[in-house]
């Protein structure tokens, strides 16, 4: 559409794409409508495309939909944190389950059980966060918050509904902390961790901070009681301004009786909750008994692993990065927890392959977004459990993976969750169960 004027148009929306924007019709044309909601007539703004689709503006909401509400942020729309704050929340889930189903059914995965739900407190849900930082003097100096929508700018934050409140009550501080540093400029990013009782922000600088600096962020700490780090580099120069001073960070699972300990830049799942319900489900559905062996690949810090090996006879928990395995050999430990082991091992390659058939009986997935077609080829054609529980934050992959299990793999699929890991965003989280079909004659 370069060199031609921006069409104005009215439309009918239709449904919400996967990403959350609303989908209209308009002249055998599919546009893709930021902030429009099915049911609403709207009047848009074209901005690109091609000949057969295009993503638009919303300029106006000639007639709303009753699912329509009004976001809790004030910069929701242009934050790119959410993207799903004007739809109400039951929507939100109808919307999401809607998603899973449609990704089976592209993926030709037809006989669907019924979708279970899981779901919790839609706000203030986020332990995890990366925060992006930009000095930029002609909008006032420091800006902190989320990437805008679509773009690379910084958009300020003064407070965030769905970030933990430990974090939330600090935010309008940031910005005049970095503000007030040496190195204000050099700055670009704060990780947010929170764990129970402590929540800890690792300050990422490209330059050494100063004498001064570091008195600031001794005030600062002392003052809004958070731990902070710095990190001057990789993962690796973390390090807690106040060592003497630093706790531990921990989550529980309640129906283990579990303590799961990490670090500020971990990857565990952002809403404990929803983690929390997750775990138990999947151990649940998995039916586990003193005789059961089992497999938990991308396995983490052990967070299916542990709570698995509290019924299971024995536990191999396997994750490609060394870190977590230690983290999780660790957890183990702390928990009291012989019949569990981890190794590092990349999964992504032929080495599954040499797993022996009926090693294990039972098999955990929780993978990437990228899925986990290369280990389920080794699980399924090697091992050949009786039953595999998948965790996935990619409904797309999923559904590529359940079409390979069920059509090359002799499994069934008998249970499947939409479980609502990240409120207001259209990110979705899911877990299905494969059982093994007996084989014919």
């Amino acid at each position: 559409m370069s060199g031609n004027p921006r069409p104005i148009f009215e439309a009918d929306v239709e449904a919400l794409s996967h990403d959350g924007r609303g989908i209209a019709r308009v002249d055998g044309k599919v546009w893709f409508i930021d902030g429009a909601l099915p049911g609403e007539r709207v009047t848009a703004r074209g901005l690109k495309g091609r000949r057969n689709y295009g993503i638009a503006a919303l300029e106006s909401i000639d007639k709303a939909s009753e699912r329509r509400t009004t976001p809790r942020c004030e910069v929701f729309g242009t934050c790119g944190g959410c993207a799903l704050q004007h739809l109400e929340y039951p929507a939100q889930l109808e919307f999401k389950e809607q998603v899973v189903k449609d990704a089976f059914i592209k993926s030709r995965v037809t006989d669907l059980p019924n979708i279970e739900r899981i779901s919790a407190e839609p706000w203030h849900y986020r332990r995890r966060a990366r925060l992006g930082v930009r000095f930029v003097p002609q909008k006032g100096g420091v800006l902190v918050g989320f990437r805008e929508r679509n773009k690379s700018y910084v958009t300020p934050l003064q407070e965030c509904p769905v970030i933990a409140p430990e974090v939330d009550s600090v935010i309008p501080f940031l910005a005049p902390l970095i503000q007030g540093l040496s190195i204000r400029d050099r700055l670009p990013q704060i990780e947010v961790a929170v764990g129970e009782g402590v929540a800890a922000l690792v300050f990422r600088h490209l330059e050494p901070l100063s004498t001064a600096d570091l008195e600031q962020l001794h005030q600062f700490a002392d003052q809004h009681g958070v731990q902070i780090l710095t990190q001057a580099k990789g993962p690796d120069t973390i390090l807690p301004l106040s060592p003497e001073a630093a706790q531990p960070l921990e989550y529980r699972l309640a129906d283990f009786d579990l303590r799961m300990r990490f670090t500020a830049t971990s990857f565990i799942q952002v809403n404990a909750a929803i983690n929390a319900a997750l775990v138990s489900k999947s151990i649940d559905w998995l039916t586990l008994t003193p005789t059961d062996r089992v497999l938990d690949l991308f396995c983490g810090l052990g967070n299916f692993s542990l709570a698995a090996a509290r019924h299971a006879g024995t536990v191999m928990g396997v994750e490609g990065e060394a870190a977590l395995v230690t983290q999780a050999q660790k957890n183990a430990e702390m928990n009291q927890l012989e019949n569990v082991n981890f190794e590092c091992r990349d999964l992504f390659d032929e080495s599954a392959a040499s797993w022996a058939p009926g090693l294990f009986s039972k098999v955990i997935v929780d993978p990437p977004r990228t899925g986990a077609i290369e280990s389920l080829k080794a699980v399924a054609g090697n091992i050949q459990p009786e039953v595999i529980a998948y965790v996935s934050c990619n409904p797309a992959t999923l559904a590529r993976d359940a079409e390979y299990l069920i059509n090359q793999g002799s499994y069934r699929l008998t249970r499947v969750a939409m479980a609502d890991m990240f409120p207001h965003t259209a990110h979705v989280e899911t877990l299905a169960l494969f059982e093994r079909s007996e084989p014919s004659g």
